[in-house]
């Protein structure tokens, strides 16, 4: 809903859902005003086992926002699973259950190209040679031909894990280079989707 607001402003976009009869889930419909004409894309999800209404209609929102490109990218991402320990460490969260009792956790990470523009990765946070790495982008770096490079080698790599490891390496390049760094990200998105359709 903040992407929604921010693009299409308060008053620019609304949701809308229907019950699908017989306990078939539910749609939702989202639409945007464009040149003054509300455009509605639908999708649908069944209810939830866990607060079952609230799931559905959440989960049929998530889809109908996929329809106007909105996480779009998230669907390009490898399955990711939490970190669970006995022990407290750096970055875990602390958790409780019945059946095991005191645990810790930490969420899987996002690679780069899956987090917006600007967003520190988990290796940009550590210190290199006890030094903090700097937002500015370096004088001698050039965008346009890193960018150039990398998208002519993206459009020939049928190995996502290779182009997934070389995106990483190019976002790090184009540091301080926002909109590059965006067509990095766009490239590798439309690849690994290519990709996936292939397989």
């Amino acid at each position: 809903m903040k992407r929604l607001d921010e693009v299409c402003g308060k008053a620019g976009w609304r949701n809308e859902y229907r019950d699908i009869p017989n306990n078939g889930g539910v749609e939702c419909g989202i639409s945007i005003k464009v040149e003054g004409e509300w455009i509605t894309k639908w999708d649908a999800a069944e209810n939830t086992q866990v607060e079952a209404v609230k799931g559905g209609r959440s989960g049929a929102m998530k889809r109908a926002a996929v329809q106007w490109g909105i996480g779009r990218y998230l669907y390009n991402l490898e399955e990711g699973f939490a970190v669970v320990s006995a022990t407290r460490a750096p970055g875990f969260q602390y958790a409780k259950s019945k059946e095991v009792g005191v645990f810790y956790w930490k969420a899987p990470a996002l690679p780069g190209w899956a987090l917006p523009s600007g967003t520190p990765t988990e290796q940009d946070q550590q210190p290199h040679d006890g030094h903090q790495q700097r937002d500015q982008a370096p004088q001698s770096v050039d965008a346009d031909k890193i960018l150039a490079e990398f998208s002519a080698y993206a459009g020939s790599e049928n190995d996502s894990d290779r182009l997934k490891h070389r995106y990483e390496d190019t976002w790090k390049l184009l540091n301080g280079f926002t909109e590059h760094q965006n067509k990095c990200k766009d490239v590798t998105g439309i690849r690994l989707k290519e990709l996936k359709q292939a397989a």
